[in-house]
């Protein structure tokens, strides 16, 4: 893996983000005074590209097999913290939902990539992934020379929900990022020739097993929207009684693998994982714990041995690493999660390897989206800092053509 400053002048680059702002719906192409964008790429070897897509889709297919173990189980929701209320529509929920997803590579300095985590409930970074790769390839293309962008978002996700005419659009309309998301998906949809109802998760309702977004009947569901929130929505009974019944991108289970603390429930309940498999996750994933199974005291005297995650969070906003802050901010943060360990996990930390970016030294995250269980693309973020989060860039990626 290594880095690339687009081959275009600075009147250019605003060109581009420009277009990706008016074209495909990326609205904050700032951020913090500074562009949301970094004007670099990351640049991956043919056969890089074939190991992390071979990875993330066999990993996914081992976790999704101890999550149709975990997901029937009711004392294992509610150790991974599914919230009560949806506890039982996951049980009972329909078999074959569409499905997209998130896996996020890093290169540690030993050279191998590990798996921070799937994101699977809602994950985000659309307009950007196709965004980017649609107006740098129309724009500039021939500028990367002997590069391609892999995979196809769009059409993958299309596919998916390719079966069900009427489509609802459901986002968190408090936030106007997942606004741009969602509202990039519908159109998509719409040029595909589905109808679709844009909406928030109170206006959706059912009655006789017909769902509805406000008063527009529909057949299936894009669900932009944590899974975690929908226990607090005033109409969750309506969601955990379509769950039985309605096609939803993605389905109520998708919560239960979201959970930082899914990475540990193998183990911790002795759910039985061929070996071949356990071999594929003890490769690419850290150990993960119960934070009960730890004392305070063994993880304030290990900083740079653990890293915390709250089971649900957005954009690594519950993401706790002992060497990334000050000594009393970390015991305070360790303090903190020992007040409801069971809603938090203690991950083994890796050290990410370094890269050299025109800001200077950063690290990156590779993040390989599966529609389906299917290769379908890339979104990645570069940071200065280990930590990959909200003030991340975002970057695109491109495979060597061999």
């Amino acid at each position: 893996m290594k880095t690339m400053a687009w081959p275009m002048e600075p009147n250019e680059v605003m060109r581009a983000l420009r277009a990706l702002q008016f074209k495909h719906g990326k609205w904050d192409i700032f951020h913090r005074g500074d562009t949301s964008i970094l004007p670099e790429a990351i640049v991956l070897s043919d056969e890089e590209h074939r190991t992390l897509v071979e990875a993330a889709e066999n990993t996914w297919s081992a976790l999704r097999n101890i999550e149709d173990v975990v997901r029937r189980d009711m004392s294992m929701l509610k150790a991974v913290a599914v919230p009560e209320s949806l506890r039982q529509a996951t049980v009972t929920q329909r078999e074959d939902n569409p499905r997209v997803t998130r896996c996020d590579f890093h290169l540690t300095e030993k050279g191998r990539w590990k798996i921070s985590e799937f994101n699977d409930d809602d994950p985000s970074g659309f307009p950007e992934s196709t965004g980017l790769a649609q107006v740098l390839t129309e724009g500039w293309g021939d500028r990367f020379a002997n590069l391609r962008f892999a995979g196809d978002l769009r059409a993958a996700v299309v596919d998916s929900l390719s079966s069900w005419p009427t489509i609802g659009c459901i986002h968190a309309t408090g936030y106007s990022q997942d606004l741009q998301h969602t509202a990039l998906v519908e159109q998509w949809l719409q040029e595909a020739g589905h109808d679709t109802v844009l909406g928030s998760p109170s206006n959706f309702r059912v009655e006789d097993e017909q769902a509805f977004v406000f008063d527009t009947p529909v057949d299936a569901i894009f669900r932009y929207y944590p899974g975690e929130w929908l226990a607090e929505v005033p109409n969750v009974d309506d969601w955990a009684r379509a769950a039985a019944f309605l096609p939803t991108m993605n389905p109520l289970s998708a919560l239960a693998l979201q959970s930082k603390r899914f990475y540990a429930c193998w183990t911790e309940h002795d759910i039985a994982v061929p070996d071949a498999a356990r071999k594929l996750l003890d490769k690419y994933l850290p150990e993960s714990v119960y934070l009960g199974r730890l004392t305070p005291e063994e993880i304030l005297k290990n900083p740079k041995t653990w890293v915390l995650k709250g089971a649900f969070g957005r954009t690594g906003d519950k993401v706790r690493i002992g060497p990334l802050m000050p000594k009393d901010k970390w015991k305070e943060a360790v303090e903190k999660a020992f007040q409801s360990p069971e809603t938090v996990v203690a991950q083994k930390r890796f050290e990410t390897a370094p890269l050299w970016t025109s800001r200077g030294l950063g690290y990156a995250t590779v993040g390989v989206y599966l529609v389906d269980g299917e290769f379908a693309g890339y979104f990645s973020r570069i940071d200065k800092g280990p930590l990959i989060n909200y003030d991340s860039w975002h970057v695109p990626t491109l495979v060597e053509i061999s």
